[in-house]
């Protein structure tokens, strides 16, 4: 179980920071790629500007010049005059892709190249006289992007990974203490469970030996007696268990005679008002004792939380028998019905102040109900309240004879 929160911990701590390199590296790719694509830009536009304004102050259309300076070298320009846009100079030392566009920047796909050419107009006395375009390829700039994009790939992987080893030793650290509780609090359960069995044997040889003047009371005092010692097995059992798993050994029960004796025992001891119904026999498979404790445990929580009024029903349902406890209590929110099962859950603090709930009820009856294979839920009840239904596997010779009539 701690292992399961530990890896939990350490893959939310890593999926949290997977997300903030994510978007990180998103808007640091895209801060880039701006940034280089208008570098280049303007590094165009400045040849052009530069061609231009050499035509205007000169007032006629020459040949380029060739640039000396390094940066500026990679930059081709040529010139068109207006109006039959011709070029100027030689042909065979203008590319072919390097001509007069219409829009002023246009992207190109040379050889598989990105390239980007400009085109702005040289006007002398407000007329254009000619077109100048000032082109040079992209891929240096592509070729960053992507060693950028492959170190951001690179580095936020190495950085996950280091994430999910200092999650695990820090969510080792931190359940750490909780791990030394849960540990001291199954101790005290099995050694509880322990001393308890002696007193109750001892409990027992008293109630039959007085149980010879009142045989009915006598039978009703062992019969608890018994269902204690039974109780005190399966929680040695659960104390035992490793990783808070369990499995009970799983025989033909009478539903019906458990849901009367688990009524019984909470009218009795809670003064609560149940209508007990169902059919008469109801055979499932599961464990006697395992099932009445859930049960206690459910009406108990019908006691401190449900108005002390409920129905408890059984009944076959499919290849399950399903016994339902309905109240009409202040019920639950709908997303609470999953975590009541949780330990030391409570849908209102401030009630455990007044009925002393420790929101483990629940929890133990989920863990009984599942270690003999069956199922427990919540439903809201109609008109207000809540229901547990408890499903647990029919007897195959019960269903066949049922289904038969």
């Amino acid at each position: 179980m701690f292992r399961s929160l530990r890896s939990r911990l350490a893959l939310s701590h890593a999926l949290v920071l997977t997300v903030i390199l994510v978007g990180l590296g998103f808007w640091l790719q895209l801060l880039l790629a701006g940034t280089l694509d208008r570098s280049a830009t303007d590094d165009l536009l400045a040849q052009a500007n530069g061609q231009v304004k050499s035509i205007e102050e000169s007032g006629e259309v020459q040949p380029p010049v060739d640039s000396d300076t390094p940066s500026e070298a990679s930059v081709q320009l040529a010139i068109y005059a207006s109006p039959d846009d011709r070029l100027v100079g030689e042909p065979t030392e203008t590319p072919r892709w390097l001509r007069h566009y219409p829009a002023t920047v246009t992207d190109l796909s040379v050889a598989g190249e990105h390239v980007r050419v400009i085109t702005v107009p040289a006007k002398v006395e407000g007329n254009v006289v000619a077109w100048v375009a000032a082109g040079r390829s992209l891929e240096s700039e592509d070729r960053l992007l992507q060693q950028v994009r492959l170190l951001l790939i690179v580095g936020g992987a190495v950085a996950v990974v280091a994430s999910l080893f200092a999650g695990w030793w820090l969510a080792g650290r931190a359940v750490r203490p909780v791990e030394r509780a849960y540990r001291a609090q199954a101790g005290f359960a099995a050694d509880a469970s322990h001393e308890l069995r002696t007193p109750l044997a001892f409990i027992r040889s008293g109630v039959e030996v007085l149980s010879e003047g009142d045989p009915e009371l006598g039978a009703e005092v062992l019969a608890d007696v018994d269902y204690l010692t039974g109780m005190t097995q399966r929680l040695l059992m659960m104390a035992r268990a490793e990783g808070g798993t369990m499995s009970l050994e799983r025989a033909p029960i009478d539903v019906g005679a458990i849901c009367r004796s688990a009524g019984r025992r909470s009218e009795v001891a809670h003064a609560d008002r149940l209508a007990i119904s169902g059919p008469t026999p109801l055979t499932a498979i599961g464990d006697g004792v395992g099932l009445e404790a859930a049960l206690d445990a459910v009406l108990e929580n019908v006691h401190e939380h449900g108005g002390g009024t409920a129905e408890l029903v059984w009944a076959a349902a499919g290849d399950d028998a399903v016994v339902s406890v309905v109240d009409h209590g202040p019920g639950l929110p709908a997303d609470a019905a999953e975590q009541a099962f949780e330990r030391f859950f409570r849908a209102d603090p401030s009630r455990a102040r007044d009925t002393g709930g420790a929101g483990l009820g629940l929890s133990l009856a989920r863990t009984l109900i599942q270690a003999q294979g069956g199922r427990i839920w919540l439903e809201s009840t109609p008109g207000g309240g809540l229901t547990a239904r408890v499903a647990l596997p029919l007897s195959r010779p019960w269903s066949a004879s049922s289904t038969s009539h």
